[in-house]
């Protein structure tokens, strides 16, 4: 696993734990409203839960910070705003994790655990991966126009649009499995 002693890569993943502790620690000092995230799992425990809209809306979440990133590799003057997604994407979820624990108590661990495995762990490590990549693809073009190199454009890019297609298919599954199983075994902690 070459990517995984890579520099860039394990700056992404201090990026990302950063941002996870950054998370529980603001929702420490903000305890924010818990309002939304009690309905959608009031909607789960009741059967009311839409699995066509869930669906969707996981699909667009997902999709949209791929695509994001995956634009900016390709715009390599933009690709260092990549970790602050990273960090933010840490952020998201160590205040969410945070807000449900504190909403369900000791329930609320195993939601989390729940939700956390294997969904979100699987969509992170796609979205390090692609930071990774993007970064990677950013510096490549950098270096090429920097010394004036000729490269084989076409060849980086296919291989970076090859790849994004991939971990498109990976989050499709993810926001599969997220709506209809993990929805489902949550209706049994619930």
């Amino acid at each position: 696993m070459k990517i995984i002693k890579n520099r860039v890569f394990k700056t992404l993943i201090v990026i990302f734990v950063l941002g996870f502790f950054l998370g529980i620690i603001s929702f420490i000092f903000m305890k924010s409203n818990n309002s939304s995230i009690i309905s959608y799992f009031e909607s789960i425990k009741n059967d009311k839960f839409n699995y066509g809209f869930g669906l969707l809306n996981s699909i667009i979440y997902n999709y949209k910070y791929l695509i994001i990133i995956w634009i900016l590799g390709i715009i390599f003057i933009f690709s260092i705003f990549v970790p602050f997604i990273e960090l933010f994407r840490g952020i998201s979820i160590g205040f969410t994790i945070s807000l449900i624990i504190y909403t369900f108590n000791i329930k609320g661990l195993l939601i989390s655990l729940i939700l956390l495995f294997p969904c979100i762990l699987i969509n992170e490590i796609i979205y390090l991966l692609e930071s990774f990549y993007s970064i990677n693809m950013s510096l490549k073009l950098y270096n090429s126009f920097k010394n004036n190199k000729s490269i084989t454009l076409k060849y980086y890019f296919k291989n970076y649009f090859y790849q994004f297609l991939i971990f498109l298919c990976v989050l499709f599954i993810s926001s599969l499995f997220e709506v209809y199983i993990t929805s489902n075994i949550l209706k049994y902690v619930l």
